[in-house]
């Protein structure tokens, strides 16, 4: 986050009388339009929040980015890999993913593929140091990716997205390490899971933690029942640790990742219950994700194509559902004096607003919302040859294109047809035959949150002769 503004807080609830009331977990949901009701004389938990905001560590120094340069030799060439073909890729949102431009899903994608080669297999973390208040520390982290072509803020923006909507890569620490020189950056890891064996162990318990949880929510009816059921879960099955320190850089407890709220002791703090929610949710098919302020860390869920505001941490501290589905009104208008809900600069124009009053029958249609559309037809496509062999292709750019595939033929029936493609539209096909006349068409495409493409329609054909 901008750490010139944020600033670490103690987090104060609203306050009530007695003690906090934990609910057996049951495998049924609640009945929609009846939430369980705070008993009288509940007391919130008062406790010092572990500082949520992003470590940004710069590593100008020669020996630094020395230590970064060795550490992204480790990582060059992998193998192959497809996000398609994992498990766990489509357990995040790919809301925050759409409203990125090209160059900024790229980036998104690199860092989703280094992280999700770690759920996996068992390669080791790749290690280096870093000046952490004037003395050298070892840091775990992904393999180093470029961020050219992008601004220092913008890298900063992908991280958010990428980091607040993919809770299921829980190793990762809310810590980014950078080079401006290299324009490089990685994400810090967490150091419990550095050795490939145990980490196999801990996603294999984290997973089979998970598909429980899973097989109840299928039994539930509606949308708004499994999502009633994954609220519950997360409240009951999850502790607040009121022991977690205000200032940790290294989070020894993991609070930032839903691993606190599912393994070891189930104990965490406001961004563990967002980021097991938000989980939850998304592997169920319901839109979720995670949104914070200075202080605190809660969901934004999207049923029937409608937003609205979920805060677990708060709701469990009553017993209840009070901030189960609100607007943003309602959310702020219990605030407290600490503004928990007033969302980080970080967010603006990217958390979804939640205006819409809760309407269950609204609440339980379809999502016709989907956060990633194919790209329209290209309607003006120029293509000139002004020189021998060659063609020159200039594309009108359409809305969410981020590339183009232009296909070329010597016959109007696009027969044994060859591509060029361009991200930007603009672009040289070489190597044709003088004299002879070419059918041309493009198509836009859109990458998917996994790097797949999605086409759009093929323009117009075009016949030109080239010199």
């Amino acid at each position: 986050m901008n750490t010139k503004k944020l600033i670490a807080r103690f987090m104060f609830m609203l306050t009530f009388t007695g003690t906090i009331l934990k609910i057996p977990l049951r495998i049924q949901a609640e009945v929609p339009g009846q939430p369980v009701q705070a008993p009288a004389g509940q007391t919130c938990f008062q406790a010092p929040l572990p500082d949520i905001r992003t470590e940004f560590i710069r590593a100008e120094s020669a020996a630094a980015t020395d230590s970064l340069f060795r550490a992204s030799l480790k990582a060059s060439k992998p193998a192959p890999y497809l996000l398609s073909e994992s498990e766990w890729a489509d357990s995040g949102s790919d809301y925050y993913f759409s409203l990125l431009d090209t160059k900024e899903k790229n980036l998104y994608l690199s860092l989703k593929q280094a992280a999700d080669r770690y759920m996996n297999n068992t390669d080791n973390f790749q290690m280096t140091k870093v000046m952490r208040n004037g003395n050298e520390v070892r840091t775990y982290i992904l393999p180093m990716v470029s961020y050219q072509g992008l601004t220092t803020e913008q890298m900063k923006k992908v991280f958010y997205c990428f980091m607040f909507e993919n809770p299921q890569y829980y190793f990762m620490r809310n810590s980014v390490i950078y080079s401006e020189k290299s324009q490089t950056m990685t994400i810090g890891l967490y150091e419990m899971f550095a050795n490939g064996s145990t980490r196999e162990d801990y996603t294999a318990e984290f997973a089979r933690q998970i598909r429980i949880w899973e097989e109840q929510i299928a039994e539930a009816g509606t949308t708004v029942e499994k999502e009633r059921l994954i609220h519950q879960i997360v409240c009951d099955y999850v502790s607040y640790n009121e022991n977690a320190q205000e200032d940790d850089p290294e989070d020894k407890i993991m609070s930032q990742s839903c691993i606190s709220a599912v393994l070891f002791d189930r104990s965490t703090v406001c961004m563990g219950y967002a980021q097991l929610f938000s989980l939850l949710c998304n592997r169920a098919g319901i839109q979720c994700v995670t949104v914070t302020s200075a202080s605190h860390a809660w969901n934004k869920v999207r049923m029937g194509s409608i937003w609205y505001n979920t805060d677990c941490t708060w709701n469990d501290s009553r017993g209840d559902q009070k901030y189960l589905n609100v607007t943003d009104e309602q959310l702020q208008a219990e605030d407290t004096k600490l503004a928990e809900h007033t969302l980080s600069p970080e967010w603006e124009h990217l958390a979804p607003p939640c205006v819409a009053g809760f309407d269950p029958q609204m609440a339980d249609g379809e999502d016709i919302g989907a956060n990633i559309l194919s790209p329209v037809k290209p309607e003006n496509v120029v293509s000139k040859s002004r020189e021998k062999g060659r063609i020159a292709i200039e594309i009108e750019p359409v809305e969410n294109g981020d590339g183009y595939c232009i296909q070329y033929s010597l016959n109007t029936s696009m027969e044994a047809s060859r591509t060029k493609e361009s991200e930007t539209g603009s672009c040289v096909i070489s190597n044709l035959k003088s004299g002879k006349v070419y059918y041309i068409r493009a198509r836009a495409f859109t990458l998917d949150s996994n790097g797949n493409r999605l086409y759009g329609a093929y323009s117009k054909k075009q016949k030109i002769t080239v010199k």
